[in-house]
């Protein structure tokens, strides 16, 4: 069965799985509204807050068209000056919601995707959310910034730590804002590999973040995290596909090797 629910001038398209997990996807503006997954105990919450914004020039009008559909997938389609951009959504039974991008240009274009907001938690706060990203450099949130080695640094959560007790570190955020904004440099040669990792202690749920693109940018508040892919550059001519997997499950915090304690989060 395929459901749809009216928001507003909206449509949200909902896609299920045998988990018991419900995505919504906005097909006016191809971002994910809700996803309902269950915590270590079953119980089911909403772990997407309210998009932290992205820079207006990274992201693309709201064009997109619902070109099928479906109880477990959806596809958009963006047509507008000379681009061609196909998103193919897909929920699948091990938790993951596979997108897999597609685009054409006849000119050089550059595109920006919606990016979800979680709490794991479905609600409160993050301080205690523990990350682990597969980066040895990072890229301060700076136009023409410099790529710099995170030995040392905040930044390096090549060990888990939690996203509080990181945010307490002298440079970790910069001035006028609360929390991370940056850009990350990842491993790998464009196959679709894992990029980070974000568990909750609390609830058990844990996210894992797969992509074929060669960077992962990091934000965070008090409330919420965002690990949101690059813009897309598409060459003049060119054929460009890419993947992104948001995986949730439930997960043993003592899995985790973190390197910090969760309590020095907790209190900040």
């Amino acid at each position: 069965m395929t459901m749809t629910v009216c928001a507003g001038s909206d449509t949200l398209h909902t896609l299920c799985n045998s988990r018991g997990m419900r995505v919504q996807v906005n097909p006016h503006d191809a971002s994910l509204a809700s996803w309902w997954a269950p915590d270590r105990y079953g119980r089911l919450a909403d772990v997407l807050e309210h998009a932290i914004a992205r820079p207006a020039s990274e992201v693309a009008a709201p064009r997109w068209q619902c070109e099928a559909a479906s109880e477990a997938g959806l596809e958009l389609r963006l047509a507008q000056d000379g681009l061609c951009v196909r998103l193919r959504y897909r929920l699948e039974d091990n938790g993951g919601l596979r997108i897999d991008c597609e685009a054409v240009a006849i000119a050089p274009a550059r595109i920006g995707l919606a990016a979800p907001a979680f709490n794991l938690h479905g609600g409160g706060m993050v301080a205690d959310h523990v990350l682990r990203v597969a980066a040895d450099h990072y890229v301060p949130a700076l136009p023409a910034a410099d790529v710099i080695d995170v030995a040392g640094s905040a930044f390096d959560f090549r060990h888990p730590a939690p996203l509080g007790a990181r945010l307490a570190w002298p440079g970790a955020q910069p001035a006028g804002t609360v929390g991370f904004d940056h850009g990350f440099c990842l491993a790998g040669d464009g196959l679709l590999r894992e990029a980070a990792r974000v568990a909750d202690p609390a609830s058990g749920r844990e996210l894992r973040f797969f992509t074929t693109q060669p960077r992962l940018h990091l934000q965070s508040d008090s409330r919420r995290f965002c690990l949101a892919t690059e813009a897309l550059e598409i060459p003049c001519g060119a054929a460009m596909r890419h993947t992104f997997v948001y995986r949730l499950g439930v997960q043993d915090i003592d899995a985790f090797d973190i390197s910090e304690s969760i309590s020095v989060a907790l209190n900040k």
